[in-house]
């Protein structure tokens, strides 16, 4: 899964510099843009830039959590984080050219982040202490 979360951590960040991008370039820099459908704009841009790292640093030193129902809870907090940057992408192209503060895809991507990083807690036993020893997950991970 860490794998996973690196790529996704990747794609986002490029998402992010290329939704960064078309803010600027075609629809210049949001001047003269009505006040609602700029905030939407870049609090989806911000969102899908904490959902992507988050994933890539989840994606470096996220242990996996041990046997039982903490595997499950671990691995069930993982695929909501897994899930945000998507939502966050579905919400920079959708949100803004709807006529209200309805957030059908940044709000369930906000939960997303915080319910999936507190199942993490949750499945490596809370936030007592750092664990003794933790592998630097990145020797794991492709670098290229």
């Amino acid at each position: 899964m860490r794998r996973v979360h690196v790529w996704i951590g990747r794609a986002g960040v490029v998402a992010f510099l290329l939704t960064g991008q078309y803010m600027d370039r075609w629809l210049g820099h949001l001047a003269g843009v009505a006040d609602l459908p700029r905030m939407l704009y870049r609090s989806a841009h911000i969102y899908l830039l904490l959902g992507s790292l988050l994933n890539l640093v989840l994606g470096l030193y996220h242990v996996e959590p041990g046997e039982g129902w903490r595997r499950w809870v671990g691995r069930t907090g993982s695929i909501l984080i897994a899930t945000a940057p998507v939502l966050f992408l579905m919400a920079f192209a959708r949100e803004p050219l709807r006529n209200d503060f309805n957030r059908p895809f940044a709000g369930p991507g906000i939960y997303a982040c915080a319910f999936g990083a507190v199942m993490l807690a949750i499945a490596r036993g809370g936030l007592k202490g750092t664990p003794k020893e933790v592998p630097y997950a990145a020797d794991d991970v492709e670098t290229r």
